[in-house]
């Protein structure tokens, strides 16, 4: 009969309705526990967050803490037609005049003039292509019933072999064709020349094929020479009238830090390569950005009403962060607070009830002190001079303060995430044993129910027997 329940067949009573209501009794203490360890795994899942936006505050302060961070340059063309330029942030600053006087220009190559439906060119003759990938040579078939089909096999096949030059056809005139062969790369160093490839490669592209078939097909001139369309040529320029020379249109690092892409021929202008306050001023909002991203977490989490609301230890990191932002600076240079550089908690702010603790950031006045002292903005942010954590730079006793929070596996905030895995663990043990002791509970509850409901129904027996004899003693 264990776990049959008959369900008030002999009382009358919803047994099963009773054994439903008195679990749901028994079962407070588990809900109880399910919600303290949703609420656990939510505060974890805060911690965890708040955590990762110190590792995102800490990573922006760290581009703050050396002096190339203060000296960044970007460079300007007065004539951006002749050519474009870019530059690293530490580019050297000057002002350098570009004349080019030559483009690099890749070789240009083509075969003589053909009818469409001609049929000048006999096919199953070939000729070698050498050129990238080594020594080895591509052999390339003669082919098609006609000049066009010829030409178009021959594009195919050149181009398919990837040997360091591009193959097209160009319509000349109304019916007539020419196979055009331009090199990949620029300049005189990989310029297209009859012969066998040297067993070192040295960046040129050789034809080689009999002077029958080479001249067949327009690509040899009578006097053995090339029917070159275009030279393949280096470009030249001077800076600051010294000459310099390139196998691409690209001049990097001629002057340190910066390339030149050029454009135009015979032609100047001039680079000027300058302090970029804009791209310092980036640097600073970035770190501005990820410092009110992890304050604001840290007090909406612990404010009144909150989730986590008095939390001790979101009380300490809240008063931390204030303290290590605020706090003087005891460099060598002019500037000792962030406010003085335009940078400032709560500013113009009265009310308690209004103070985020976010930082706001004023540009121009930031630009202003740094015009004014480039090297003071540096200290405030990077000095390491103080032997105190709390009087060093901004930037570097955030960073080395931010450790002891973010340290994977032993810093604080990594010590309390430990601290609900602990806690979590044991709730779920609880729960999985109070589980397994109601789930007999509820056992035993139908046992005695339905031992109840057999018993009654063999009382109603017997009283019913009983009454029998009774009227037939009548």
């Amino acid at each position: 009969m264990s776990g049959i329940s008959l369900n008030g067949l002999a009382s009358g009573l919803n047994t099963g309705e009773m054994i439903e209501s008195l679990m749901k009794l028994e079962r407070i203490p588990y809900e109880k526990l399910g919600t303290k360890k949703s609420t656990l795994s939510e505060e974890q899942g805060l911690i965890r967050g708040i955590n990762t936006k110190l590792v995102t505050l800490r990573s922006a302060v760290a581009d703050l803490m050396y002096s190339t961070s203060y000296n960044l340059t970007s460079a300007k063309a007065s004539d951006s037609s002749v050519f474009s330029v870019t530059a690293t942030d530490q580019a050297v600053t000057g002002s350098y005049n570009v004349n080019v006087t030559q483009l690099a220009k890749k070789h240009v190559v083509s075969s003589g003039e053909f009818s469409k439906t001609g049929q000048d060119l006999t096919a199953g003759a070939k000729f070698n292509l050498f050129g990238s990938g080594g020594a080895t040579a591509a052999e390339i078939t003669i082919k098609g019933a006609n000049n066009q089909e010829v030409l178009n096999n021959l594009k195919n096949d050149i181009n398919a072999a990837k040997k360091g030059v591009t193959a097209s056809i160009v319509e000349t005139t109304p019916g007539k064709q020419t196979l055009v062969l331009t090199t990949d790369k620029f300049g005189a160093d990989a310029d297209i020349q009859f012969g066998t490839m040297p067993g070192t490669p040295d960046g040129h592209v050789y034809l080689d094929g009999s002077d029958a078939l080479l001249k067949s097909l327009g690509i040899k001139k009578a006097d053995n020479s090339l029917n070159t369309r275009q030279s393949a040529q280096n470009a030249t320029a001077e800076v600051n009238g010294i000459t310099v020379s390139s196998a691409s249109n690209e001049l990097k690092d001629i002057i340190p830090g910066v390339t030149i892409n050029l454009l135009k021929e015979n032609a100047s202008s001039t680079i000027t390569v300058a302090t970029d306050t804009d791209k310092i001023a980036a640097k600073i909002q970035t770190f501005v950005d990820a410092y009110n991203d992890a304050i604001t977490a840290v007090r909406s989490n612990s404010a009144k009403d909150a989730k986590m609301q008095g939390d001790s230890t979101l009380r300490t990191l809240q008063s931390e962060l204030n303290e290590l932002v605020n706090g003087q600076v005891k460099g060598t240079g002019a500037y000792k607070f962030l406010f003085e550089i335009g940078l400032e908690i709560d500013k113009g702010v009265t009310s308690g009830k209004e103070m985020t603790g976010k930082l706001t950031f004023d540009k121009n006045k930031f630009t202003e002190a740094y015009n004014k002292d480039p090297g003071a903005v540096a200290d405030l942010f990077s000095s390491n001079a103080a032997a105190a954590n709390k009087d060093k730079g901004i930037a570097t006793r955030l960073y080395n303060g931010l450790f002891n929070w973010t340290k994977t596996g032993t810093g604080l905030l990594a010590y309390k995430v430990s601290g609900y895995d602990a806690d979590l663990k044991t709730i779920t043990q609880q729960m999985e044993d109070m589980n397994l002791r109601l789930t007999m509970k509820e056992k035993q509850l139908q046992k005695q129910f339905t031992a109840m409901e057999t018993a009654l129904s063999s009382l109603n027996n017997e009283k019913s027997w009983m009454s029998s004899q009774i009227n037939s003693w009548g």
